[in-house]
């Protein structure tokens, strides 16, 4: 919708990027139905079956999310809890099968879009988050990462010396 101005107003381009964000937590989280089932599961999950790089590639599509999220409004706090959300994510995800299941149930993006929608809802004012806090997060996020990988070497190293014994 136009302003008087003939411009696009602000709040109508934050309502698209919403839209947009809720969208792309739903192919997510919630694209497919089982069938049998009203139990919905989306591409997040599927991607977690690929051996190695599928948690990975969830990761950065889910980091996304927050990303646009800072860049909507999103407080501090909000962002924190967003980007825990997908730390429980990724942590499980490196435990075989477990982790799998796990990604069916816990949805992170449709949790991180409930958080956003709640803020937005909210009355308070909107304080733009700092570059500084949004790179500190991504520092963590990226140490997350790392250090999970190693995890899941280390398991994999565990169940190779099971199957494969050095005498």
């Amino acid at each position: 919708m136009k302003n008087k101005s003939g411009n696009f107003s602000v709040k109508n381009k934050q309502e698209d990027r919403l839209k947009q964000l809720q969208k792309l937590a739903h192919l997510l989280d919630n694209a497919l139905i089982i069938p049998g089932t009203s139990y919905r599961v989306g591409v997040d999950p599927l991607l977690g079956l690929i051996p190695l790089i599928g948690d990975y590639i969830g990761i950065i599509l889910s980091s996304y999310i927050v990303w646009e999220s800072a860049k909507l409004g999103a407080s501090k706090t909000t962002l924190f809890k967003m980007i825990i959300n997908l730390m429980i994510d990724l942590f499980m995800g490196i435990f075989p099968v477990l982790g799998d299941f796990f990604d069916l149930t816990w949805k992170a993006n449709h949790q991180n879009i409930i958080l956003l929608e709640n803020y937005l809802k909210s009355p308070q004012t909107r304080i733009k988050t700092d570059k500084l806090f949004l790179f500190f997060m991504g520092l963590i996020l990226i140490i997350f990462v790392i250090i999970t990988t190693l995890i899941t070497l280390l398991i994999l190293k565990f169940f190779w010396g099971l199957l494969f014994p050095i005498n």
